[in-house]
């Protein structure tokens, strides 16, 4: 757990249990562990902060004799029949990938054609968040608890229409919306990364997002910032510095560090000092912090290994009780 003090919340407010998460990133068994944390956890909602999205396509293709190849970080494993190739597949999904069974024609005519590449892996993705909604339709169903989530930058737009369509989904972005009593901010989305990715966005450009949604607050001091990107400058958006090919710097051996969260936030929440922050979008980035009278939150992510790192937090009346805690080993 971590020591959390008391922080006002506002006369009049009400009794709502927040569990939150960010960073899943196309892996199932966190997805599922989220979903049954809802239960497990007595939580009245469900904040998943963005970046559903995995990382890359993951081949496994027919061979001549009837083994497949699966294709991994310039690494190949052999399997032999379903059962293998089913439970190959599915350590691939709880680790974010996304396989997929092809010829080895199907595989080097992909090899050759990004747009095809591209167009396989947003329709895997989309399959995926199907599926995961109607995961959390099924378990949610009758308990009252919402699932909220927003974009975060790895989330390409056509995720938008899947998200929206669902209804076991309250999907927001750059919306004010209420929740529980309590008012919720929703900005997606990153500031700039060396990885271009699909929602990114300059700090002017941060400025004129809140500037657009901040006057539609009616309380600041009962409001959540759902928020991908973290404060700048903080231990929330601490992070390893990389180099012009994308791989860690190093000084005297030790990994050299960088901030890559937004200025603009933290300026807008010194000014405004909403209740509470939820973010995300840096893994390394586990903590909490106050900024004036507003505390601050990033779960982090350790998505590859199958552990959902959460947070768990109580608004009652005028304080906050709160409270966080890695959680793993949970039944999916």
């Amino acid at each position: 757990m971590w020591p959390f003090g008391k922080k006002k919340a506002g006369k009049g407010g009400k009794r709502l249990t927040i569990f939150f998460a960010s960073d899943l990133h196309g892996s199932t068994v966190c997805f599922r562990k989220f979903i049954n944390g809802a239960k497990f956890y007595g939580a009245d909602v469900l904040v998943l902060g963005g970046d559903l999205t995995g990382k890359a396509v993951l081949p496994i293709c027919r061979q001549a004799d009837g083994s497949h190849l699966a294709h991994r970080s310039g690494d190949t494993v052999t399997l032999q029949g379903r059962d293998e190739i089913e439970a190959y597949s599915r350590r691939a999904a709880n680790m974010g990938f996304y396989p997929i069974k092809m010829s080895e024609d199907e595989f080097r005519e992909l090899s050759a054609d990004e747009a095809r590449r591209e167009k396989l892996f947003k329709k895997l993705v989309c399959e995926r968040v199907e599926e995961w909604c109607d995961f959390a339709g099924e378990k949610l169903a009758g308990t009252g608890v919402p699932l909220i989530t927003a974009p975060g930058n790895d989330d390409f737009f056509e995720m938008d229409d899947v998200l929206n369509a669902s209804p076991h989904v309250q999907y927001h972005e750059m919306e004010v919306t209420e929740v529980g009593g309590y008012e919720m901010l929703h900005v997606g989305g990153s500031t700039v990364t060396p990885w271009d990715t699909e929602r990114e966005y300059t700090e002017e450009e941060y400025r004129q997002r809140f500037a657009e949604l901040i006057p539609k607050v009616k309380d600041m001091r009962r409001c959540i910032f759902n928020v991908h990107v973290p404060p700048y400058g903080t231990v929330l958006d601490k992070c390893p510095k990389l180099d012009e090919n994308l791989q860690v710097v190093f000084d005297m051996g030790n990994p050299v560090s960088m901030h890559a969260g937004s200025s603009t936030l933290v300026e807008v929440v010194q000014e405004t000092q909403p209740l509470l922050g939820l973010h995300g979008h840096i893994h390394e980035g586990r903590g909490r912090i106050d900024i004036g009278a507003s505390v601050c939150v990033n779960p982090g992510s350790v998505y590859p290994e199958g552990i959902l790192q959460g947070v768990l937090i109580t608004l009652e009346e005028d304080e906050i009780r709160r409270g966080a805690r890695q959680i793993c080993g949970m039944r999916s």
